[in-house]
């Protein structure tokens, strides 16, 4: 399954809770929250299992996705809500549909100096964020 499907029913399960338009994308002003994959993991592991003629694609699961889930910048009733429902929305359903397979959302441990760096690097204002990795399950 798709990068993009495995992203799109996570703001299909968002959209259901939240009271503001959910987007995959960089941050902006614009009303709504934002789902922004920063980093795409591969498991390694299956390099070591693969026989001979046998292609990685044909091994190969589908990498891990870790992605922030921010507000925009304005700090309002309506913002901090939406972000909150998203929240509860995650912990509600952890695990759901994603085109023909399912996806599992789990919190991820990110330090101040871990997202200042990040968001420096991207040339994002700092603003309220939830970590999260986004995995296939079987």
């Amino acid at each position: 399954m798709s990068l993009f499907t495995r992203l799109s029913a996570l703001c299909q399960v968002l959209e259901k809770q939240a009271t503001l338009p959910v987007r995959i994308s960089r941050p902006d002003n614009a009303p709504g929250l934002y789902v922004w994959p920063w980093r795409i993991e591969e498991d390694t592991r299956v390099r070591s299992s693969r026989l001979p003629g046998e292609t990685m694609a044909m091994h190969a699961p589908p990498p891990l996705i870790h992605f922030l889930l921010m507000a925009n910048t304005a700090l309002d009733s309506d913002t901090l809500s939406a972000l909150e429902t998203a929240r509860l929305a995650l912990l509600d359903t952890p695990v759901f549909e994603a085109g023909d397979g399912r996806v599992s959302v789990s919190p991820a441990a990110m330090s101040a100096g871990e997202l200042s760096s990040l968001f420096t690097a991207a040339d994002i204002p700092l603003r309220l964020s939830l970590a999260y990795t986004l995995r296939s399950t079987a």
